[in-house]
C-alpha cells in the first residue's frame, strides 16, 4: 500500500506541486500531508490542509516496490565509462594527485555556504570502487546506519540497507554537508511513484546516474538556516529523496549554533521532479537532547524519534522565492520539549509552534522568503 499523492506538499503560492518526500505507507504507520494554496497570489495567507492516514505493519528496514526490470533499466541507461578497466587490470585507485589539476582547471560552480574542496570536486565515473564510500567528493558517511555509510541501497526490486555495502547493480544513496543535496539520480524513474537515487555500482565501480551533473552534492538556495537557542543539541533529519526515503540525512544543531538548511532550488537546471512536479525537502525534527544516531532513523510506532519526531520542517524554492514551513508531526501526539518560530521572510509573518502545538488550528504555517532575504527556524524555550 502506498500514498497516491506520495509526497508532503508545502503551501506554495501557485505551486502546489512543489513537494517533499514522504515515506510510503508500507514502511510504517505514516501520514501524508497535502497542503495547497487556495488561490494564486504573492503571499500564501490561507492554506487548506488534509491529513491522510495509512496503516500497515512496521518494518525497521523499508522495502520500496521497485521491480527488477526497472532497476535493470536504470543500470542499462547509464553508459559504461570509456575508462572502464579490463578484467586483467587491477582496480584503479582513486588518487587525488591524478585529478587535482583537472579539478583546478574546471571552473567551480558548485559552491555553497558550507562548501569545501570535496563538494566542488568533479566525480570521475569508473574510478572509485563500489567498496569505497565517496567522501573524497563531498558525500557524508552515516556510520551508524549502514556498514559503509550509505544512506540507502536499492537493488533488484528492494532495499538492502541491512547488507550495508554497495553491490554490483545497486543504486547507492548518500548524505551531503549542510546546505547541500544529493546531486545524483537517474532520469528514468519508476512509474509506480517510488523514487530512485544515488550512484550506480557498475562493473565494480561507482558511476553517476545524472550524467549531465559533474558532482555528487549540489548546493541549494542560500538564506535558510536553523538557529538553536537551547542548551542541548537537536537532530534535524532529512528524508533521503529521491531514493530510499529513509529519514537519515543528518543536520546536528548543537546548542547555541546556527546551521545552514539545504533548500532545493526547483528553478535550477535539471532539478528533480516527481511526476512532472517540482520537489522540495522534508525534515523530521527530534526533541532536544536526541543525537543524530538515535534520531535520524526509522522510529518505532508510538515513539518520538525519526519519522515519529515531534516536528516537520519543509523548505523549497520555486519562481525565485523560497517557502519554508513548520508543522506538528501527526504521527506524534505528545508535546515537544521546545518551541519553534520562523523568523524573517515577507512581512515578518508570525509562524510558530509552542511545545508542539502549532498555530492555524494545529496545521502549522508557511513563510515566503524573497530573493536576498534570510530566514531561520528558531528553536527556543
Amino acid at each position: 500500500m502506498k500514498i497516491n499523492a506520495g509526497l508532503f506538499s508545502l503551501a506554495l503560492a501557485g505551486f502546489s506541486t512543489l513537494a517533499a518526500a514522504q515515506p510510503h505507507g508500507k514502511h510504517a504507520r505514516v501520514h501524508g500531508r497535502h497542503a495547497r494554496a487556495l488561490k494564486e497570489r504573492e503571499l500564501v495567507t490561507e492554506v487548506k490542509t488534509v491529513w491522510t492516514t495509512i496503516q500497515s505493519d512496521y518494518q525497521p528496514t523499508p522495502t520500496p516496490s521497485i521491480s527488477p526490470q526497472e532497476v535493470k533499466k536504470v543500470a542499462d541507461a547509464v553508459p559504461t565509462p570509456s575508462t572502464s578497466p579490463t578484467p586483467s587490470a587491477s582496480p584503479k585507485k582513486d588518487n587525488k594527485k591524478d585529478d587535482k589539476k583537472s579539478d583546478h582547471d574546471t571552473p567551480n560552480t558548485n559552491k555553497g555556504v558550507d562548501s569545501n574542496s570535496n563538494t566542488s570536486r568533479e566525480f570521475k565515473d569508473g574510478v572509485v570502487p563500489c567498496s569505497t564510500f565517496p567522501s573524497d567528493y563531498g558525500a557524508v558517511p552515516l556510520a551508524w546506519f549502514t556498514k559503509d555509510g550509505w544512506s540507502g541501497i536499492q537493488y533488484d526490486g528492494g532495499n538492502i540497507d541491512s547488507l550495508g555495502v554497495c553491490k554490483e547493480g545497486a543504486l547507492c544513496s548518500y548524505a551531503c554537508p549542510p546546505g547541500f543535496s544529493k546531486g545524483q539520480w537517474p532520469a528514468d524513474q519508476p512509474a509506480s511513484g517510488e523514487s530512485h537515487g544515488g550512484v550506480l555500482c557498475k562493473d565494480g565501480f561507482l558511476t553517476r546516474t545524472r550524467t549531465d551533473f559533474k558532482y555528487l552534492c549540489e548546493a541549494g538556495a542560500d538564506g535558510i538556516s536553523v538557529k538553536n537557542e537551547l542548551s542541548e543539541s537537536v537532530a534535524v533529519c532529512r528524508t533521503d529523496y529521491p531514493g530510499s526515503e529513509n529519514m537519515v540525512v543528518p543536520l546536528q544543531c548543537d546548542g547555541g549554533s546556527q546551521k545552514n538548511l539545504a533548500t532545493p532550488d526547483a528553478d535550477s537546471p535539471g532539478a528533480y521532479t516527481w511526476k512532472g512536479g517540482s520537489t522540495s525537502a522534508q525534515y523530521y525534527v527530534n526533541n532536544a537532547g536526541v543525537s543524530v544516531k538515535d534520531g535520524c532513523l526509522w522510529g518505532q510506532p508510538g515513539g518520538e524519534v525519526g519519522n515519529w519526531a515531534p516536528y516537520i520542517f519543509g523548505s523549497g524554492k520555486k519562481g525565485g522565492k523560497i517557502w519554508i514551513s513548520v508543522s506538528k508531526n501527526p504521527n506524534n501526539s505528545k508535546a515537544a520539549n521546545f518551541n519553534v518560530s520562523i523568523v524573517g521572510g515577507i512581512g515578518d509573518k508570525k509562524c510558530e509552534c509552542i511545545m508542539g502545538v502549532c498555530q492555524d488550528g494545529g496545521a502549522g504555517c508557511t513563510v515566503t522568503v524573497e530573493p536576498g532575504q534570510k530566514a531561520y527556524f528558531r528553536l527556543w524555550m
